[in-house]
């Protein structure tokens, strides 16, 4: 009979009819297990995120996402999911819209109008199913409480309900008309960053969720727009954002070595940042309409098409299982959707006129400006274009 092992004794040997008998402590062996589980995990975990990296070496937004997410653990928002907090995130939202837009005087003259086009784009052009299939494909898959149909499952009987789906976009831009389903946004309140106070509503962006039958009309409308605006060269030359191979490391790249070459030259340089508050927000769908049309070269059915797109737009507020009630928009262009930050770019064309009118430097990044410029040892008057500029802006 083997005698029985006590309670954390170590691991041993035991004779037993003349045969040996290895053992080992119940509590031991446990420790180990574990040990050998973390070992494991964490082997996996540098597998994971080195192939991440390694992959993405020439993608510095995956990067620093990726960098991100290790560092900073995602955090809770603690908001109670109920219709009432939904409903006081709709009124927030709606009431900082409108208090901004009663602090913005008219300007004396829109600067759009006196832009003239040297080319128009008056409708855009049917798409086959292979266009529309390629375009489904590349779309991410992401939810909106709206939808009918889960995106995965969209996608996985697009081979079915392809044809159904060309005829309802083709029709659409041939008429000029966007479906009011497809303006239905179901806005998710995003927490700026992640060390702010969860329960202050100044402290969270509104980002809306769109059907994803409408971010396929979306991505062919932007196709087709951003076609037309680099063959044309219509586009800002001096922004990092929205644009491919742009980002941050662009921006700051561009206007810290004209510093330095301003610096390096004897001269002293002044840098200004300018930031709009709500800035896709509080996009005025008139003014809007007028850079399509002046400075863009945008007429006849695809002007039409986007003045339905902007239409007639509304938004409810939406946490978990709770929702608000549905309100109108009727300015800015949604944050979340795929039009949006093409649009914001086209609507602050002028701005960079300004600047070139008055000899400034300057980069955009979305709505963030950087302006610059050199300042000559003492001559106070080098700062009189910067003020008049400023006066313009």
């Amino acid at each position: 009979m083997i005698p029985p092992v006590q309670p954390g004794a170590s691991a041993g040997e035991l004779s037993a009819g003349g045969k040996k008998i290895s053992f080992m402590c119940p509590m031991i062996f446990l420790k180990k297990a574990g040990e050998n589980i973390q070992k494991t995990v964490k082997a996996e975990k540098t597998f994971y995120f080195s192939d991440i990296i390694s992959q993405n070496l020439n993608k510095p937004c995956v990067l620093f996402k990726t960098i991100d997410s290790i560092l900073n653990a995602p955090q809770s928002t603690c908001l109670e999911a109920s219709p009432q907090v939904c409903e006081d995130f709709l009124r927030y939202f709606i009431d900082k819209v409108a208090t901004i837009r009663t602090h913005i005087s008219p300007p004396s003259f829109d600067p759009s109008i006196p832009v003239t086009c040297s080319t128009v784009l008056y409708r855009f052009e049917p798409v086959s199913l292979s266009t529309i299939t390629k375009i489904v494909t590349q779309l991410k898959p992401s939810s909106c409480p709206t939808d009918i149909v889960s995106p995965r499952l969209f996608k996985e009987v697009w081979e079915t309900i392809g044809l159904n789906v060309q005829k309802i976009i083709n029709s659409s831009l041939a008429s000029g008309v966007v479906p009011a389903f497809f303006k239905e946004a179901a806005v998710e309140p995003l927490l700026k960053k992640p060390n702010l106070d969860t329960s202050v509503h100044s402290n969270y962006r509104p980002i809306s969720k769109l059907p994803f039958i409408s971010k396929i009309l979306e991505k062919t409308v932007l196709v087709q727009l951003q076609s037309f605006l680099e063959v044309h060269g219509i586009l800002e030359i001096f922004p990092s954002g929205f644009k491919a191979l742009h980002s941050t490391e662009s921006a700051l790249l561009k206007f810290f070595n004209d510093l330095l070459l301003t610096t390096d030259s004897g001269d002293s340089a002044i840098l200004m940042l300018l930031d709009l508050t709500a800035a896709f927000d509080t996009v005025d769908h008139t003014i809007l309409f007028s850079r399509l049309e002046h400075c863009v070269g945008i007429r006849d059915a695809a002007l039409e098409w986007f003045r339905s797109y902007l239409s007639e737009r509304c938004f409810s507020v939406r946490l978990g299982d709770s929702a608000s009630s549905s309100a109108p928009l009727s300015c800015g262009v949604p944050q979340g959707s795929i039009l949006g930050p093409i649009l914001f770019s086209l609507y602050m064309l002028p701005l960079g006129l300004i600047f070139k009118k008055h000899g400034i430097s300057y980069h955009f990044y979305a709505d963030d400006s950087q302006i610059y410029l050199p300042l000559k040892r003492n001559d106070k008057s080098s700062l009189i274009p910067l003020l008049v500029c400023l006066k313009d802006v």
